[in-house]
């Protein structure tokens, strides 16, 4: 899936997430000689300390300039006091290149306490990502999550972070972390972070969690395109059968996925094959405006409307008949007959008279059917359990099952 990406929104940055940390030297004597400005410094420190009270910030960028020309031997808190005047013009100025160096600075000189210090490599984290440094976010980043104190939030933004990379495996595993925390939290990841997920696969040929992936958005996002993308590669999953095209292409109706008119004419050539003429009349129906001007579609659908008239009209007579089959198949057929006819209640109960009777040759396939009657008969409760019961059903039933599921409980 090759969606358009766009950058995670990132929160604004307040100046109250970062704070002022220096400490005003009122009162020299009680200050520890290791915290104390020295006088060379003093007059330009002061002057960045008066224009950060009345925010002038371009003055205070200018003070401590002069305050590292006046002296070159200075001391640990000299500089962290110099860095701590930058910090707050950048800050003010919303200089994020700048600011980012005056917080290496800063965190550099040692001299904050370890609860600050922290407070400022998270700032410094998210600056890095807001000015698109991708490695430097990573490594700060990783140090977080080592100490296992990375937010949803973090989490989310080293998933961005790792897909602008263009690092496919971290993307994964930074993704599902992601997705992880905010399952956690009570509540889906953003979409972006499943797209991302997916294109992760993607990207990797990794075609078998491609389609898992896609499931995962369609939890929480159901799009039809995302239900094209699933549908098409649902397939190519092992062992799935290729007898179950015609389900394959009911699902992509019923979602929406059905894009062209050479899709719709397949579905109903589909139908036609099954000897369902009422369903493959619905098929060219329902995409009649795609299939405009199509002599094949138009000759199959005058073709169809009359073979549906002419079944419609035998169809209850051929129930005594059928009933009395050695196997459950002609009920079973029938039963489609009269779903893809709207009535769903004799579908289901023939359905299911063909299920009991039994011989039939993928008896899960017809389970399949009756559990879409019900759906479609507004039984959802009843219609939830058939497909429960199949999901692990072999040669892709068990794939249609759940993908059925997705649809029916698909967020509101």
């Amino acid at each position: 899936m090759r969606a358009k990406f766009y950058p995670l929104m990132l929160g604004a940055l307040l100046a109250a997430g970062i704070g002022t940390a220096q400490a005003k030297d009122k009162d020299k004597d009680a200050t520890p000689p290791e915290k104390q400005i020295s006088k060379e410094l003093t007059p330009s420190l002061q002057a960045a300390q008066k224009a950060l009270d009345e925010k002038n910030y371009q003055a205070i960028i200018d003070a401590t300039a002069q305050a590292e020309a006046a002296k070159a031997d200075r001391t640990p808190y000299e500089n962290f006091f110099i860095a701590e005047m930058r910090v707050q013009a950048y800050l003010g100025l919303n200089d994020t290149p700048h600011l980012i160096d005056a917080l290496e600075a800063e965190l550099a000189t040692n001299q904050l306490p370890e609860a600050d210090a922290a407070k400022r490599e998270r700032t410094l984290m998210q600056l890095y990502y807001q000015n698109k440094d991708y490695p430097k976010f990573m490594a700060k980043s990783d140090a977080v999550v080592q100490k296992g104190g990375a937010t949803p939030e973090i989490l989310t933004l080293r998933c961005q972070a790792s897909w602008s990379l263009k690092d496919w495996a971290a993307t994964d595993t930074n993704c599902k972390q992601a997705i992880d925390a905010d399952e956690k939290a009570g509540k889906p990841a953003q979409e972006q972070v499943y797209q991302m997920l997916v294109d992760s696969a993607a990207q990797r040929k990794d075609y078998s969690n491609y389609v898992d992936y896609i499931a995962m958005l369609l939890q929480h996002y159901q799009k039809p395109d995302y239900w094209a993308d699933y549908l098409a590669f649902l397939p190519r999953k092992p062992g799935f059968s290729d007898r179950l095209a015609l389900d394959l292409y009911r699902l992509s109706a019923r979602v929406g996925a059905i894009k062209g008119g050479n899709e719709y004419l397949e579905y109903a050539d589909l139908a036609k094959q099954a000897t369902l003429p009422g369903e493959a009349k619905a098929a060219l129906e329902k995409g009649q405006s795609q299939l405009a001007g199509n002599p094949t579609a138009k000759q199959m659908l005058a073709e169809m409307t009359k073979a549906a008239a002419e079944d419609q009209k035998g169809i209850d007579k051929q129930v005594a008949e059928v009933s009395k089959a050695p196997t459950g198949l002609p009920l079973e057929k029938l039963g489609e007959a009269y779903a893809s006819y709207g009535n769903q209640a004799k579908a289901i109960e023939l359905i299911q008279k063909g299920i009991d009777k039994g011989g039939l040759k993928n008896p899960n396939d017809a389970k399949l059917h009756l559990a879409v009657a019900y759906l479609n008969a507004g039984q959802k409760d009843q219609a939830q359990k058939a497909f429960q019961e199949l999901t692990s059903a072999p040669e892709g039933v068990g794939e249609l099952a759940k993908a059925w599921l997705l649809y029916l409980n698909q967020p509101a």
